[in-house]
């Protein structure tokens, strides 16, 4: 356990670097935009490009935090009035659906990233298959989350466990 608590850390770490270098790049090409179009008059054409690109790539990336996290959204109405045992339960099949879906993703993120790994972009001419990319590498992350999280809550229903995240 020890050592998937650790893996689950390291990837948490790289995903959040990676939030922070999209969403600065988002932030630079949109105030870049603006500069450009209101002062300049002189739009430049690849910017809108890139801020779209990076916001692709925070919002994917910024899930796979909140699956690391739990803090994506829910609705505890009725399982909070369940019994302990029975809210550990239902949050391993949470985890179970998060990780078929997340499979899914990883898979046909795979195959659609490769499909478009000759593509490129029209104003930046980036390669799509970075872009494209994003689904898979989020979805892997969100993955690893996902069976940290299935593992707490299989030692936390075995008595062993507890909120340790």
């Amino acid at each position: 356990m020890s050592t998937l608590n650790k893996v689950d850390s390291f990837v948490g770490m790289i995903v959040k670097g990676l939030v922070v270098i999209s969403f600065t790049v988002l932030i630079v090409a949109c105030v870049l935009q603006v500069f450009t179009r209101f002062v300049l008059n002189n739009a430049l054409s690849w910017t809108e490009e890139l801020a779209r690109y990076a916001f692709i790539w925070a919002n994917l990336t910024g899930a796979a935090i909140c699956v690391q996290h739990a803090s994506h959204a829910t609705v505890t109405a009725i399982t909070d009035i369940l019994p302990r045992r029975a809210q550990v339960v239902l949050k391993l099949v949470v985890q179970v659906l998060v990780v078929a879906i997340c499979c899914v993703l990883v898979v046909q993120g795979g195959k659609v990233t490769y499909a478009t790994r000759f593509q490129t972009s029209p104003a930046l001419h980036v390669n799509m298959a970075l872009i494209n990319a994003s689904v898979p590498v989020s979805a892997f992350c969100m993955l690893i989350h996902s069976v940290s999280h299935f593992a707490q809550y299989i030692l936390e229903l075995m008595g062993r466990g507890g909120d340790e995240k």
